[in-house]
């Protein structure tokens, strides 16, 4: 009798080791899949300011590249040398021209289903007519910053303009 119970408690044992080896496994595996998966679960730090209005947007933003975007109080802007990031594509040599001139602007409401700002240009050189684009806001209410994501918006592969 005293065999059959060892025996058991001998199983309950394996059987619990297994559950424990399983689990220990799952997690490593769900570890790896979080830190080498394409999917990004830590965001890019872009999140859209809490309460940003129109007012805190107005001024001016350089790119890396040389890009100027002016966004006056009257929702009208000015911009020269914008990469179209619409198409932008680093394996193409053939992209669109650069955008410049004038056009409008307007922020859209936090929880709106699209972009945080629309961009109309007028008609910027090489376009042959208007062109509307978007960007979306970073930053603080005091020092924000305009972004639009290159490639998927888990990569973190931005193109940003910062106030000046």
């Amino acid at each position: 009798m005293k065999s059959g119970r060892m025996f058991a408690l001998a199983s309950v044992g394996a059987v619990v080791g297994v559950v424990v080896l399983c689990g220990a496994v799952l997690a490593g595996c769900a570890g790896l899949l979080a830190v080498f998966s394409p999917v990004n679960y830590f965001g890019c730090g872009t999140e859209r300011p809490t309460g940003i209005t129109a007012a805190d947007l107005t001024g001016s933003y350089a790119t890396a590249d040389g890009g100027r975007l002016e966004l006056f109080a009257d929702s009208t802007l000015s911009a020269s040398g914008l990469t179209n990031w619409e198409s932008w594509d680093a394996s193409e040599q053939d992209q669109d021209p650069p955008l410049s001139g004038p056009g409008t602007w307007s922020l859209n409401p936090a929880d709106g289903p699209s972009h945080d700002i629309l961009l109309a240009f007028t008609a910027p050189p090489g376009y042959g007519s208007s062109f509307g684009t978007s960007l979306n806001i970073a930053g603080s209410r005091a020092e924000p910053w305009l972004y639009q994501h290159l490639t998927d918006s888990d990569s973190c592969q931005l193109y940003r303009l910062d106030r000046v």
